[in-house]
């Protein structure tokens, strides 16, 4: 079965392969579906891929009530306990980049070697919120995640990208996931991803860390990711050239390139 329960609700996951177990955490309002560009470059490598949808994400269950990193990272430790996998190593985009780095700060033993990708050390900042509870509106309107992926997606995807058959496929393949999406629940995580700051954390992070930017990411600028790598003490940085937020994607044989070789330093 590909479902785990924490408390009441009930989460989705993905796994395929054997091996050496490794996470891939999504972003806020995508679902596991957005790492299909790397799985089977992860299972051709040796590797065991397991790629949960977050709570209130994908097919896994709805929220209701705000739902934050941390709240993320205790259903990614209970899965790692429904599989009975004592240690594996992560990739996290974005908010799974985030989600990543918790897991590692608190549980160090659970984890070996960590790719954060477009990511972020803090949600803190007024402009975090500010824009956090604007994705919120968005969510809670009629059909909010269909017209927030409709507004976003020109600064999701490098234009490159958005003007090839594969990235045509991608949109319509997240639109219609998107059209599924429950609202209210991805408002509750843009509300409760709010209170993140592992700035200070940073310099106990003990794991091999890959952060990766996208030279074209506005959200998530190569200059903050830079800072984030200079501050953990085995971290590492490279920029995907032309690459926008959502880089796994827009610029899959590059980034994929980036992790397998990261990973398999190990």
């Amino acid at each position: 079965m590909s479902f785990y329960t924490v408390g009441t609700r009930t989460n989705y996951y993905f796994s395929h392969g054997e091996g050496r177990p490794v996470l891939l955490l999504h972003g806020i309002s995508n679902s596991g579906r957005a790492w299909a560009p790397q799985v089977p470059a992860l299972v051709e490598a040796g590797y065991r891929v397991i790629v949960p949808d977050h709570a209130g994400h994908g097919a896994s269950g709805a929220l209701d009530g705000p739902f934050g990193v941390s709240d993320m990272a205790n259903d990614t430790l209970a899965l790692l306990d429904h599989l009975q996998i004592e240690t594996a190593d992560m990739v996290g985009l974005s908010l799974g980049g985030m989600v990543a780095l918790e897991l590692a700060l608190r549980s160090p033993e659970r984890f070996g070697r960590l790719v954060v990708a477009n990511s972020f050390a803090a949600t803190t900042a007024p402009q975090f919120k500010a824009m956090a509870q604007s994705w919120a509106a968005i969510f809670e309107q009629p059909h909010g995640p269909v017209l927030r992926l409709e507004q976003n997606w020109p600064s999701l995807v490098s234009p490159a990208f958005q003007a090839t058959a594969e990235g045509l496929r991608t949109y319509q393949v997240w639109h219609g996931i998107a059209a599924s999406a429950d609202g209210p629940s991805l408002a509750h995580v843009a509300r409760g991803i709010t209170d993140f700051d592992c700035r200070e954390r940073l310099a106990d992070l003990a794991h091999p860390t890959l952060f990766l930017a996208g030279s074209e990411d506005r959200m998530a600028t190569p200059t903050s990711i830079k800072t984030m790598a200079d501050l953990a003490p085995l971290g590492q940085y490279r920029e995907v050239e032309g690459a926008s937020h959502i880089a796994n994607v827009d610029s899959a044989q590059a980034f994929t390139g980036h992790m397998l070789e990261f990973l398999k330093q190990a």
